[in-house]
């Protein structure tokens, strides 16, 4: 979400004519135009389909949902390290470097999302509760889509007063540090396909519980007929042929 922000923001900043004091003092962007940006997100746009319908599949079946999260998540505080000093590369480079963040960004994304997602609908312990869990991470998601790309944006524009337009990307990625670390802690849960799950087992109970209701009803129904007279009795049922053969004799 952060590098969403940051980037059009970064593409569209005027190049710099101010010697850069390096390692971390430089300030300037690309200096793109809106039209030239469009075209960079089209192709970003297409490759995300490549890499979300073709390459995650192939590599969680090959390495495991798990491993494929911790290699993109591992790799995300290089590229928020390396995103800014693209700007001091030579002219003609320049997009080429840009490129490879883009496509490095795009194909992390892929390889994050859906098995976040699988892991965390796997780690459930019922199903009586994943509806609980996918609405707290959904919650939490939308949150950090609110606050993430303001407090980035607000540290880059301070960034940028000092002289250093790279300070919102290096703090974003201390934030991808702490994840990375949070992701080696992370077990993928093992789910025997013999044995049934504990969701089975609950599914199986629903259907053969009975209703409670259900039993009081048919307890009052009972009790009160016992207190009626054969003549204040319901008459019994009679399907369509039995009246056909009675209404012939």
């Amino acid at each position: 979400m952060s590098f969403d922000q940051l980037m059009p923001v970064f593409l569209s900043s005027k190049t710099s004519t101010v010697p850069p004091e390096l390692p971390f003092r430089f300030t300037g962007g690309f200096g793109m135009s809106s039209k030239d940006e469009g075209v960079l997100m089209v192709a970003q746009g297409f490759y995300a389909m490549f890499a979300q319908a073709i390459l995650f599949p192939y590599l969680a079946k090959r390495f495991g949902c798990l491993k494929v999260f911790r290699m993109a998540v591992i790799a995300w505080p290089m590229l928020y390290l390396l995103v800014p000093y693209t700007v001091l590369l030579p002219q003609q480079y320049r997009i080429l470097g840009i490129c490879f963040c883009l496509l490095w960004r795009t194909t992390g994304q892929a390889l994050t999302y859906p098995p976040n997602n699988i892991m965390l609908t796997n780690s459930a312990p019922s199903k009586l509760v994943l509806g609980a869990i996918n609405g707290v991470a959904g919650s939490t998601a939308s949150l950090c889509r609110a606050f993430g790309p303001t407090i980035t944006g607000f540290i880059y524009s301070k960034g940028l007063a000092i002289g250093v337009s790279g300070l919102g990307w290096w703090v974003t990625g201390l934030v991808c540090i702490l994840g990375a670390g949070e992701s080696l802690l992370m077990e993928e849960p093992k789910v025997d396909p013999i044995v049934p799950s504990i969701i089975d087992e609950e599914a199986i109970d629903d259907h053969t519980m009975l209703n409670p209701l259900s039993i009081d009803a048919a307890i009052v129904a009972a009790a009160s007929a016992k207190d009626r007279s054969p003549e204040d009795l319901p008459p019994p049922f009679e399907s369509p042929q039995q009246i056909d053969n009675e209404s012939a004799t």
